[in-house]
């Protein structure tokens, strides 16, 4: 083969000049067109229609300076960018162009110098990319990420940094130098396990905790960790392995808390019920004991000298029996009142109308013939401790019973209405009823509205039964009018709530 030279290659097959204009007019996303040596539009694509706005015909003889914003125009731009091209042979650029209408987009722009055989530039192939929506989104992350950046190092309760893949601190923000007490130039590049106890350290728990996140996931802890001037602080600890997106690990995100001033205050809930359980069996036995002696004495003295005794001295030793009976019912309640705040709640489905057709049963035979007429309406099912409940529905129903004894057509109704989402539960009677402005006396342990020889009862009664509601998540309130009788309602909110 002969006539082989360097340089370009001209091909002048029209078939295929045919087919790269066909290939050029196709191209929808990009426009494609010609500048003569000049400057000035020479073709122009369907591309270039879409991107810019300008048909052909409005188009070809301008120069493509028109595309650049004013400011870009006054400070030479365009033409330094042909005479680059000219030099280099291909110049690339990103920046802001201007439409027909005068609107911006953000573009991306590469000019080709086209020569002749001799060399000579006789003209530019201009090919621009419309990259706002790309350019928008860059900026949307860009402004996420420091948002997010000012959000972690806003946050003054919590310490939050990324380890690497080894565990060494690649972040650190303020929170964590407060909490921890080391700078950033002092941690970043150092191992974790440096938060840790010695003991921890040794037993190999810091590379433990990031196995089990690598492998689950995330990971929780709660222990001691120690700051940098050596002193220990409890901590809620969570390290969650980060992935890139075809899920290789490339670090973790570690957020921890101090949690020191709450466990001091648990530690001293903790020692409080270990008193308040030693307060409760002193309670339960050391002062039964004087009261059985009470009643004891009392029943020797009515069954051995009843005879010496005038209708006085026998009802003062009844009233000496009831008394000291009285003594034994209080400390019964307190220590259930006490109890109740202190034992787990065990949550499950209660068909709470099953439960009320049960205390109602249990109270007409322990409170004698009860003549109360009962309406039971449908109720809800509820989530709760059952054996609580149940405490709660005596309390309630057998205020009623009492309250509403004396009345012609004593009536107690026992029923739920629905507010929105809420559900209220209510016991409602006909009976004294209260005045409202003591209504906030009613549940108050030992508080009561009417004198003991009206109504018996301690006057915890109340207080347990809100208790119970309370540790249930719940309200409970009530509403009544003197001789006019009055309701007690409550809610309990669905699902679980922590005990």
């Amino acid at each position: 083969m002969t006539g082989l030279h360097a340089g370009p290659v001209v091909v002048t097959s029209r078939d295929t000049v045919e087919a790269f204009r066909l290939l050029v007019e196709g191209v929808q996303d990009s426009a494609i067109f010609m500048l003569d040596g000049g400057g000035r539009v020479s073709s122009w694509n369907p591309g270039a229609q879409r991107i810019k706005g300008y048909r052909a015909e409005e188009v070809i003889g301008q120069h493509f300076s028109r595309f650049y914003p004013p400011d870009d125009v006054a400070a030479g731009k365009p033409a330094r960018l042909l005479a680059l091209a000219a030099r280099d042979g291909r110049v690339e650029d990103e920046g802001w162009r201007v439409r027909k209408d005068g609107s911006r987009f953000w573009a991306n722009a590469t000019i080709t110098a086209l020569r002749d055989f001799e060399g000579s530039v006789v003209g530019f192939a201009k090919v621009t990319r419309d990259l706002t929506e790309r350019r928008e989104a860059e900026d949307a992350l860009r402004r996420s990420e420091q948002t997010f950046q000012l959000l972690v190092e806003s946050i003054q309760d919590y310490a939050i940094f990324m380890l690497d893949p080894d565990g060494r601190v690649a972040s650190w923000n303020g929170s964590a130098e407060r909490i921890k007490g080391y700078r950033a130039d002092e941690i970043v590049g150092q191992h974790f396990s440096a938060f840790y106890p010695p003991e921890d350290v040794a037993q190999g728990k810091p590379q433990w905790e990031l196995e089990v996140a690598e492998r689950e996931g995330r990971h929780e802890d709660e222990g001691w960790r120690v700051r940098k001037d050596g002193t220990r602080f409890w901590a809620n600890a969570v390290i969650s392995a980060m992935r890139d997106a075809h899920g290789g690990l490339v670090g973790f995100a570690k957020v921890t808390r101090d949690l020191t001033q709450r466990r001091r205050v648990e530690q001293a809930l903790a020692q409080s019920n270990q008193e308040l359980e030693r307060f409760s069996y002193s309670v339960s036995h050391d002062l039964r004991a004087p009261l059985r002696a009470i009643n004891g004495y009392a029943h020797a003295l009515v069954e051995g000298h009843a005879a010496q005794l005038d209708e006085e001295g026998k009802r003062l030793l009844t009233v000496i029996r009831d008394s000291a009976k009285l003594g034994g019912q209080l400390i019964d309640a307190l220590l259930n009142f006490s109890r109740v705040g202190r034992q787990a709640l065990t949550r499950a489905p209660v068909d709470l109308r099953a439960l009320a057709e049960h205390v109602v049963s249990e109270l007409r035979q322990t409170q004698g013939s009860v003549a109360a007429e009962v309406v039971l309406t449908p109720l809800p099912p509820i989530s709760g401790d059952a054996a609580l409940l149940r405490n709660v529905l005596i309390n309630l129903i057998g205020n009623a019973f009492k309250f509403s004894a004396n009345r012609a057509h004593p009536k107690v109704e026992i029923g739920a209405q629905q507010d929105g989402a809420e559900v209220t539960y209510y016991v409602k009677d006909n009976g004294v009823g209260f005045d409202m402005q003591y209504a906030g006396k009613l549940f108050g342990v030992f508080q009561r509205l009417h004198r003991p020889d009206e109504f018996e009862g301690t006057g915890v009664g109340l207080a347990l039964a809100q208790r119970i509601i309370q540790r249930h998540g719940g309200r409970m309130w009530a509403e009544g009018k003197v001789n006019e009788g009055a309701t007690f309602f409550f809610t309990i909110p669905a699902g679980d709530v922590p005990a």
